[in-house]
């Protein structure tokens, strides 16, 4: 039986990859374009990216392997060696059922499925080489011979310097393992010990000077590493920290993360607690580095938090394996009709009439929560992606709900944990497996994406359009191709003037795709209704929109 379930979990594991393939093209979205434009070869911008050598490193060499237009293919190459590392490392450290729960979750999450097409580090790469000095801090800690710990920990000194290479937000995953250490081996710490891992530590950091000062300037020409810390003094400035902005992200991430990876943590046993600690440290470290520390509400922060697909992944994992285990309660016949009536029953109603509330003001949003007016779909779009799909909050807010229920009636009468779970589990896999799809087909709400390769064929075709301004910059890479880019069109308050005083002269077209909507009734809108129609296309809920503006003929 468990070979019978190891063999559906690497099908369907191999099934999700497969899904994947649909967004490798996708067209490259704000910053991924930038990334595109600066590791191509021969970019003036070379060595530009305000992060430490290795993380522009790696996309170089993606760029140089696959081409500029496959660059995608860098995170999901990671995602799958993450999957097979994963299992085998959750399979060393607990047992090979929890290995299985660990990478099915893993695989299945939307987040992770976001992070394994998107065009940086932070999803994919950098939970890799985490895993990669967990495993070399295990095996140090854990070994007894002394040429066995030396090679462990070099190999760990090694990872720590590649990771903050990469990015400095490591530092949350050696934090964990550095706090993890410290409370296992308390008893045996003494002055001599505490110096022998600093004189190790301050090796690491001389490597890494090195390397930052001396190799990777001749590397990458236009690297300096005073430029990458100016970029980074930006965020510890809390004072003027946009709360609405950060609310907005974090729970945009919890949204992405889902039920599945987060609420299981109710059921999570004191005895596990040793295993799962480093894994706790990595989610508690991380989130007050991004919510405390530095003020991210002006950057993609849903992005950054991609960290905690791989601590809760191996959290989640580590519970529904020991519930499903346990013997002394049994799923009943009701739990398998009960159920998939409800899951069946919530995912109908998105088909129900849906209001499409605008981007401004934000504060509608969430009156529209507090006041239960849920028919409303929410847009997601990021700096780096995704371009923008649309998932119905009625849905969302009710497979929150329901998994909740669930969950805090287990709480109180114990013998039904694992038939709560099991309706967690099977409402989880519908909520990922909907945002999947939107993010992918957009069968439901609509799709972008051919919604884009229309309208640039017109605008590339029409000998009439020369200058086009992108709203959102929706397919900016895409109109960059065509020679005809202007700039691109945030309609946000703070930015008003600004384009005021552009559109007093400009004469070209707007590309207006319009996923979040401007709204009605003011400038941006009202400075839209000038101009002249010359083309529209729909799909469900999303409308691509061509203007000509001004002089243009």
């Amino acid at each position: 039986m468990t070979k019978k379930i190891s063999w559906i979990i690497f099908v369907f594991c191999l099934i999700l990859v497969a899904i994947r393939f649909q967004g490798v093209h996708f067209p490259y979205h704000q910053d991924e374009s930038k990334w595109a434009t600066i590791v191509a070869v021969g970019s003036p911008s070379a060595g530009s990216i305000t992060h430490p050598p290795l993380d522009e490193l790696t996309y170089v060499m993606a760029d140089r392997l696959f081409g500029n237009e496959n660059l995608r293919i860098l995170p999901l190459l990671f995602f799958v060696f993450n999957s097979v590392f994963l299992f085998w490392f959750v399979k060393w450290r607990f047992d090979k059922k929890t290995a299985l729960w660990v990478t099915a979750l893993f695989s299945i999450s939307f987040y992770s499925v976001l992070a394994s097409l998107m065009v940086d580090t932070d999803g994919q790469v950098l939970p890799f080489v985490f895993l990669c000095m967990a495993t070399a801090y295990f095996k140090w800690r854990d070994s007894e011979q002394k040429n066995s710990k030396i090679l462990w920990g070099l190999l760990f000194l090694i990872a720590i310097v590649t990771g903050l290479l990469i990015k400095l937000s490591f530092a949350i995953g050696v934090g964990a393992l550095v706090l993890d250490f410290i409370i296992s081996e308390r008893h045996r710490f003494s002055i001599r010990t505490s110096l022998k891992y600093l004189v190790w530590l301050a090796v690491a950091l001389v490597l890494g000077l090195i390397f930052v000062f001396k190799i990777a300037p001749n590397i990458l020409p236009g690297f300096t590493i005073f430029h990458a810390i100016s970029y980074w003094k930006s965020f510890a400035n809390i004072s003027h920290r946009n709360f609405l902005q950060t609310f907005i992200q974090v729970s945009k991430a919890l949204m992405y993360l889902s039920p599945l990876l987060l609420l299981p943590l109710f059921f999570l046993k004191k005895a596990d607690l040793p295993k799962v600690r480093p894994f706790l440290f990595f989610v508690g470290l991380g989130l007050i580095f991004y919510l405390i520390l530095f003020d991210f509400s002006g950057g993609a922060l849903d992005r950054y938090l991609q960290f905690l697909i791989l601590p809760f992944s191996i959290i989640s994992g580590v519970v529904f394996a020991k519930i499903f285990q346990s013997e002394e309660i049994k799923l009943e016949k009701e739990d398998f009709i009960l159920t998939p009536i409800i899951a069946v029953s919530i995912f109908v109603m998105q088909f129900f009439n849906q209001f499409v509330p605008p981007l401004y003001p934000k504060a509608e949003w969430l009156s529209r929560i507090f006041s239960l007016k849920w028919n409303f779909l929410f847009p997601f779009t990021g700096g780096s992606g995704p371009t923008g799909f649309y998932v119905s909050f009625l849905f969302i807010a009710l497979i929150w709900v329901c998994s909740l229920v669930f969950i805090l009636s287990a709480l109180k009468v114990k013998d039904i944990q694992k038939r709560a779970l099991f309706c967690v589990l099977i409402l989880g896999i519908l909520y990922n497996g909907v945002f999947m799809e939107e993010y992918l087909f957009g069968k439901i709400n609509g799709s972008v994406y051919p919604l884009l390769a229309h309208a640039k064929e017109f605008i590339a075709e029409n000998k009439n359009i020369k200058r086009v301004v992108v709203y959102n910059d929706i397919g900016e890479h895409e109109i960059q191709k065509t020679g005809k880019y202007e700039r691109r069109l945030y309609a946000t308050p703070q930015f008003e003037q600004t384009y005021k005083d552009f559109f007093k002269t400009f004469s070209g077209n707007i590309l207006y795709i319009d996923i979040p909507k401007i709204g009605e009734n003011n400038f941006y809108s009202n400075y839209l209704n000038s101009c002249r129609e010359i083309y529209k296309e729909k799909d469900k809920y999303i409308t691509a929109q061509i203007f000509s503006c001004a002089n243009t003929k």
